[in-house]
């Protein structure tokens, strides 16, 4: 069953909620944009891992040194 929504909200899925998370395997550090929510994602070290918003996982899935830790996935803040 989703979770209930604030007033005027549509209901979110567990899915939904669920944000995926990236590892930086560069030399130094980076900083990427999420396309689709215009978020900044700011790896500051080698081994970093962000966990991000779920609409950016597929662009950020294509920048080279990300990688998509499948087994470690966050729950976003309630």
């Amino acid at each position: 069953m989703p979770a209930a929504a604030p007033a005027g909200m549509p209901p979110v899925s567990t899915a939904a909620r669920l944000k995926p998370l990236f590892e930086y395997v560069g030399a130094t550090a980076l900083t990427v944009i999420g396309p689709a929510s215009g978020l900044r994602y700011r790896f500051d070290r080698p081994g970093a891992r962000l966990a991000v918003d779920p609409r950016d996982r597929i662009a950020l899935e294509a920048v080279p040194l990300l990688r998509a830790r499948q087994d470690d996935q966050r729950r976003a803040a309630a």
